[in-house]
């Protein structure tokens, strides 16, 4: 690759070096542009994708990233728009897909910290799900396109940990389970759009310790799984 190198201004003895560069490959196509004080790139930055067009604008801070970076297609397009402190993204982060918002994230130090929000085609959110250090934490909701509640689900330090359930568009329970450490635990069940019990089991760290029946819409046992017998038996 060839400099193409234009003084800025010019320093005294103890002032910085300042040069605005142009990185061009063998061919003469323009790869990456900037500022370079005292040999790192401060300021505006430009990266070139091989259509010539942009496919990064960034601010730099001491050779690293700091502030708003965008990202684009060969088009043109943002696919995304990220905030940077000292190299790792800290702020908010979202992605688009021709056009479209499909995320929005929160980044600290370059981990995940806070919602995400996840948008369906049609525009309306599809999940909010929570993080901390990286790590989903907390509770995550999941909507239908209509906007209604369709599951609800506890993590903690990244697994399933506490209580789930799932909905009907209606806004009907339609599935209730507890998780520890990732693996169900306790009562397990599933209803009908009406409240009647549909499928019920017990479990215990995750394997079936009571039958798992299920009912009819009126009551009548139709099936039932029995637990795994034990090892060795």
């Amino acid at each position: 690759m060839t400099d193409m190198d234009s003084p800025t201004d010019t320093p005294d003895a103890a002032g910085p070096t300042e040069i605005t560069v142009e990185e061009r490959d063998a061919h003469g196509r323009i790869v990456q542009s900037g500022r370079l004080v005292d040999g790192v790139f401060d300021g505006d930055f430009i990266r070139y994708g091989e259509t010539g067009r942009p496919a990064m604008r960034a601010r730099m801070r001491g050779g690293a990233m700091h502030g708003e970076t965008r990202h684009y297609d060969d088009d043109g397009n943002i696919v995304q728009v990220a905030d940077y402190a000292n190299g790792v993204m800290h702020g908010t982060s979202t992605f688009y897909m021709q056009a479209r918002l499909v995320c929005r994230m929160s980044y600290r130090a370059g981990e995940l910290e806070g919602p995400s929000v996840y948008f369906a085609t049609n525009g309306t959110v599809a999940a909010v799900v929570q993080y901390r250090a990286g790590k989903r934490e907390g509770e995550s909701v999941f909507y239908s396109p209509h906007g209604a509640v369709l599951r609800r689900e506890t993590y903690a330090a990244d697994r399933l940990h506490g209580p789930t359930a799932g909905f009907f568009e209606g806004g009907a329970v339609s599935e209730q389970a507890f998780f520890k450490d990732g693996l169900l635990e306790g009562e397990f069940l599933r209803f009908f759009p009406s409240g009647k019990v549909m499928q019920r089991g017990v479990y215990h760290q995750g394997v079936l310790v009571e039958p798992l029946r299920t009912f009819s819409e009126g009551g009548k046992e139709t099936g039932a799984i029995p637990p795994p017998k034990p090892q060795g038996r």
